[in-house]
């Protein structure tokens, strides 16, 4: 083999490493950006005193919207960072899905995961948006009929499209990536993240049970900023 060839393949490998130690931090960093435009979103819901969750439950849609429209522009910027962060989030999966080749199929089912949830996702903040934009502060029983519809589409895509984003999609990128980039314990975390994801559907069919199903979201943002860690320190 001549020392031409020898040094083009030294120079051609030097370039993998180099793109893939590039594709590594800027995963690291989108997962973080991601995750991070979400809490703030969270934080603007839970000071805002209102759930839609509680008032599709409870039947009490009208309270809701008398609540909403002391909150709208509160609310407005909420729903706005959710769909960034989303955006976010769904570029920082399809990211780490590309870095977690060791298990290809299981790799591609990631993709899918935070493929069909981004769009599926930011459709159910569009139709939030709607019901506190438009049927906000609206007292009469038209409003509140419309408002339980679109708001039972907007929450239960929701509910759908975080249990991929969060559940599936780190339970599938971190078997892919396990031995590659992905250690034991994130791989675990992610094990616990795919089953809260599958918990939180199945809280949607028991009555009473929907509230618990929110705790597929703080373990599932806590795998995506752990990932971005261990991307950014790999």
């Amino acid at each position: 083999m001549s020392a031409q060839l020898i040094q083009a393949q030294q120079v051609s490998g030097k370039q993998v490493a180099g793109h893939r130690a590039a594709s590594r931090r800027l995963g690291g960093y989108t997962a973080i950006a991601g995750a991070g435009t979400m809490v703030i979103g969270a934080i603007l819901w839970g000071t805002s005193g209102t759930d839609l969750w509680a008032a599709l439950d409870s039947g009490n849609m009208a309270g809701y919207l008398a609540a909403v429209a002391g909150v709208k522009a509160q609310l407005v910027v909420n729903l706005s960072l959710w769909i960034l962060g989303v955006l976010i989030l769904g570029i920082a999966g399809t990211m780490l899905a590309e870095l977690s080749q060791r298990r290809r199929i299981l790799a591609q089912v990631a993709l899918v995961c935070f493929r069909t949830a981004v769009p599926l996702v930011i459709v159910s903040y569009i139709a939030m948006l709607a019901v506190v934009v438009q049927l906000g502060g609206a007292t009469d029983a038209t409003a509140v009929a419309i408002a339980n519809v679109v708001g039972w589409i907007g929450a239960r895509a929701d509910d759908l499209a975080t249990a991929l984003i969060i559940g599936g999609g780190p339970l599938f990128v971190s078997l892919a990536g396990h031995g590659d980039w992905v250690p034991t314990w994130l791989l675990r975390w992610g094990y616990v993240a795919g089953l809260a994801g599958l918990f939180s559907l199945v809280c949607l069919y028991i009555p009473g049970m929907g509230a618990y199903g929110f705790i597929i979201i703080p373990i599932g943002v806590i795998w995506m900023i752990a990932a971005g860690v261990v991307l950014l320190r790999g």
